[in-house]
């Protein structure tokens, strides 16, 4: 667990960023939900497969990040 701890303190500028398109995505799929009556069906779906994808690809990043990371 000490090893985990210190490879996400080598790694925050990195882990920051991937964490900030999450939660970017996040809320913009809380938004398109609240809103999804005012919108085209097609655009809402749309909306939510990119946010999703993208959300999903950060989590792998982050994963990635974490697991191997970059030499510094």
């Amino acid at each position: 667990m000490d090893y985990l701890w210190f490879l996400i303190k080598e790694r925050y500028m990195l882990l920051s960023i991937f964490l900030f398109f999450i939660f970017v995505n996040l809320f913009l799929l809380l938004a398109i939900w609240k809103k999804r009556s005012d919108m085209p069906k097609s655009l809402t779906v749309i909306i939510t497969i990119i946010c999703t994808i993208i959300i999903i690809l950060s989590m792998f990043a982050l994963v990635f990040a974490v697991s191997f990371g970059y030499n510094s």
